[in-house]
């Protein structure tokens, strides 16, 4: 009797796992734009109403991938950050999130699916992407002008590389430095009255 991989004290819990697994292995090699639930089904050894009752189907699904890449790329960001501030910090985060990214078969998929736009602008909007860039650069969470403009470059340098790559680290050092000087400068009394600087 062939092995019933939903059999199991956690079958539901290890359908849905296995039912990842497999869909992140044809992501990575088909792409989103042409990852199909049909392949999916015949790769796993079950049934569409198998997959849509475990996972809520095609778009849930590829979230939920992309949601467990996304964390495995979060925390090795958290940790060559860890002992850094300011701009050395700032610098390194979205170092080590670019070359994490691309070097991921799954997480290099979105910069060429036809809905990175899409998924931009969801990124840009989500309160929680906007904790996480806070929280790895350093950034306070309340301060969410400076906050969209790290997740609006960043994303920038994800999706339109410059053409010669050679030019991106001093990209990433112009914004990690600027990111900086414009926070001090926030951070700065501004003073109007009549003896202000400006008006002497």
């Amino acid at each position: 009797m062939p092995h019933d991989w939903l059999v199991g004290p956690s079958r539901s819990d290890s359908a849905r796992e296995r039912l990842y697994g497999v869909a992140g292995e044809l992501i990575a090699e088909r792409g989103v734009d042409r990852f199909d639930i049909n392949e999916l089904a015949a790769r796993a050894h079950c049934s569409r109403a198998t997959i849509y009752r475990h996972t809520g189907g095609k778009k849930q699904l590829v979230e939920a991938v992309f949601l467990r890449v996304s964390t495995r790329i979060t925390d090795a960001i958290r940790r060559a950050v860890a002992d850094s501030t300011g701009s050395e910090r700032a610098r390194t985060a979205f170092t080590v999130a670019l070359r994490e990214i691309r070097a991921d078969p799954i997480a290099r998929q979105f910069p060429q699916s036809r809905s990175v736009i899409d998924g931009a602008q969801i990124a840009v909007r989500s309160p929680a992407v906007s904790t996480i860039a806070a929280d790895l650069l350093g950034l306070d969470p309340a301060d969410t002008i400076h906050t969209a403009l790290v997740i609006r470059s960043f994303l920038a340098l994800l999706v339109w590389p410059p053409a010669d790559r050679a030019d991106e680290p001093h990209l990433i050092d112009t914004l990690a430095t600027g990111l900086l000087l414009t926070k001090e400068h926030d951070a700065r009394p501004h003073i109007t009255g009549r003896n202000s600087p400006a008006r002497q």
